[in-house]
């Protein structure tokens, strides 16, 4: 299973700090305002069920998404040939099917982005064959997972009822010889 772990932040660590920025950034009070023009932390602030410390904006999320995308292919180092891209809204899941027609394997990278999950379950399959791997929300380089050319295959994250946030996804050709570790991420691989 290859799944990237991140530090993730508690949701009352991340109001303070967007707190913190507010108030220090506030227009027209300054530094030396006294303290009780100071904007002051709501008891909704800190204490939301949901964990959100910020609103989802779809943008933004598209270009922390890209960003992660981008920052996996560059961390493998090896020359990749674009073949397919999309993005799919969380509330709607992904199920997308791919010919993964012959010649060099592939390597297909995923990320999601949303303040409602810490992790979205991708399952990949190829007729019989499946396997099911987490992909953290919000990690800083995608998930990737090499799959070998020949046979169609599948990848399917479920809809997450009311999930606010998005899947993004990468599809690349890569040389036999630049595939490391698991040669077949669907099949799976013995550690």
């Amino acid at each position: 299973m290859r799944i990237r772990q991140a530090g993730l932040l508690s949701a009352a660590a991340l109001s303070v700090a967007a707190l913190t920025l507010v108030s220090g950034c506030g227009g027209g009070g300054g530094s030396d305002a006294p303290a009780s023009s100071k904007p002051k932390p709501s008891a909704s602030a800190s204490s939301e069920p949901s964990g959100r410390t910020r609103p989802w904006e779809p943008d933004d999320a598209q270009r922390r998404a890209d960003r992660a995308l981008d920052a996996a292919a560059e961390d493998d180092g090896t020359e990749a040939e674009f073949v397919d891209s999309g993005t799919a809204y969380v509330g709607s899941g992904l199920d997308k099917s791919f010919p993964a027609a012959d010649g060099d394997p592939y390597r297909f990278e995923i990320t999601c982005d949303t303040d409602e999950a810490e992790e979205l379950t991708l399952t990949l399959s190829r007729g019989k064959e499946e396997q099911a791997y987490g992909v953290g929300c919000g990690d800083r380089e995608a998930d990737q997972f090499n799959i070998p050319a020949g046979k169609p295959f599948k990848a399917r994250v479920a809809p997450e009822k009311d999930g606010t946030g998005l899947i993004s996804w990468r599809l690349n050709k890569v040389d036999p010889a630049d595939v490391a570790g698991c040669d077949d991420d669907i099949d799976g691989c013995e550690d």
